[in-house]
């Protein structure tokens, strides 16, 4: 999702510059900024590896993930928690403050001027600025475009194109920044050609649901991993015209740290990429959703796939 409903990290757009100032000053204090390098005598050398979130409860979850499987293969974590946008996150992660973050494949690209968007375009990128990505799961986290599943059926609507015999009598749903987003209504008329009804700004993913649910809007803009997607009567349509880049999940480091912790720490962040779907990571949002702990979601999933013994 690279932009949503409080997830501000994903969101390319415009940013309070002020407010980032005062985020930053704040990352540093946390991250333990004595030293100015970050390096072999800075806090992440001597405390552990420095894990950070982007502002989201998805993002706090997938560092969480990280942090248990790191500490099972005996790598010392520090946790610094949800720190901000991507605008905050970033600069910390290139000053040393912050050693590792779950990053977006096609959102990171963007934002760091990779020439492709695959993990090698990505590395390329960042190794730059002293980082590297390891390896993507299968899980990504992509604007999705959802319909009730009666609408579906009633309309024969399975793909987004589809929706150019329907759009004009159709309302609209998402967060209030949509319409002048490239990858919501923006690329939605200049990709496909889709001009709605009318556009019905949504405070929430679950109000978002509810809103279809009703009929109150006919097509909406949600997430790939959306606990509401889990269990709705929605459908999914497919972005037949490739609107959507990719987002798998990636981890990325700075290098620094790789090389002080080896590859014990690169096969255990990897050691992920079979199990962690797409719907793996729905079903671990749906738990959080409902008010489970993040840190007790990630140990069971863990435990499952065989990562963490108990």
């Amino acid at each position: 999702m690279p932009w949503g409903w409080g997830q501000s990290s994903r969101d390319t757009g415009h940013v309070n510059v002020r407010w980032l100032g005062v985020a930053l000053v704040a990352v540093l204090a946390v991250a333990g900024c004595g030293n100015d390098d970050g390096g072999a005598g800075g806090a992440g050398a001597d405390n552990g590896v420095r894990i950070a979130s982007f502002d989201f409860a998805e993002s706090e979850l997938v560092a969480e993930l990280y942090a248990q499987v790191l500490e099972a293969n005996d790598i010392t974590v520090v946790r610094l928690g949800a720190i901000g946008p991507r605008e905050v996150v970033a600069p910390a992660l290139e000053q040393g403050r912050i050693d590792l973050v779950p990053e977006y494949l096609g959102t990171a690209a963007a934002h760091f001027g990779a020439s492709t968007i695959d993990v090698a375009g990505l590395a390329a990128a960042l190794e730059p600025r002293g980082l590297e990505p390891f390896d993507a799961v299968p899980a990504q986290d992509v604007n999705v475009f959802v319909v009730a599943e009666d609408f579906a059926a009633e309309h024969g609507l399975g793909t987004l194109s589809d929706l150019s015999a329907v759009a004009a009598r159709a309302r609209f749903g998402g967060p209030v920044e949509c319409p002048d987003r490239p990858l919501c209504l923006e690329g939605l008329e200049s990709v496909y050609g889709l001009v709605f009804a009318d556009f019905v700004p949504l405070r929430s993913l679950a109000v978002t649901a509810e809103a279809l649910l009703r009929d109150e809007v006919q097509v909406a803009l949600m997430f790939s991993t959306s606990a509401e997607l889990s269990s709705g009567p929605f459908v999914v349509l497919e972005d037949d015209r490739g609107l959507q880049p990719p987002e798998n999940l990636v981890p990325v480091v700075r290098s620094a740290v790789v090389e002080r912790w080896g590859p014990p720490m690169e096969d255990a962040l990897n050691a992920l990429v079979p199990g962690l779907t797409t719907s793996a990571l729905q079903g671990m949002n749906r738990r959080v959703s409902d008010g489970e702990p993040v840190d007790a979601v990630a140990a069971a999933w863990l435990e499952t796939a065989g990562l963490v013994s108990d």
